[in-house]
């Protein structure tokens, strides 16, 4: 099921165009550190993962890829880690960042607006689409987006990763 498309014209980050799938199964993704955490994600069902679950010392190769995003209320939510390769690729490193549907920028109203549809599906989605540097490099991305919850089932924080796709 696609979430939505983005055209990504408006936005001052390095995403150009987004789209947005609920994840099934591993074979949908193609990137290793990608395919990593959503194996990890997955290695918990029939419950989900919370916060505490995650040691990044255990997937010590997603670290440069991985972000993490607090749940804070409906439509706001805080950035409290990005990994150095996620950041480049985004644009801009997130540490400790607000993201809100009513912020100024319009990849964070969109972002938290994602995001509260994946809190809606209950379940982890990807991204793909493409990344532009300086209007010439076009390169294609992957990111997978897990939800963690607390034990009252609540999602709490979102775990994910973002990596260039292989040419």
């Amino acid at each position: 099921m696609i979430l939505n498309t983005d055209d990504a014209s408006d936005r001052t980050d390095n995403f150009r165009l987004i789209k947005r799938n609920r994840l099934e199964n591993i074979s949908q993704l193609t990137c290793s550190p990608t395919r990593s955490l959503f194996g990890w994600w997955q290695s918990y069902a029939p419950k989900t993962p919370s916060r505490k679950d995650f040691d990044i010392t255990k997937l010590p190769k997603l670290a440069s890829h991985i972000y993490l995003i607090e749940v804070i209320a409906p439509g706001r939510y805080l950035y409290r880690l990005c990994g150095q390769r996620a950041g480049y690729l985004i644009g801009q490193t997130h540490r400790m960042t607000n993201i809100s549907a009513k912020s100024e920028q319009i990849e964070d109203q969109k972002l938290a607006t994602y995001l509260d549809t994946v809190i809606g599906e209950d379940t982890c989605c990807y991204c793909t689409g493409e990344l532009s540097f300086f209007e010439k490099n076009i390169m294609k991305f992957e990111s997978v987006d897990c939800p963690l919850k607390n034990s009252d089932g609540e999602i709490t924080h979102f775990i994910g990763v973002l990596c260039a796709v292989p040419k």
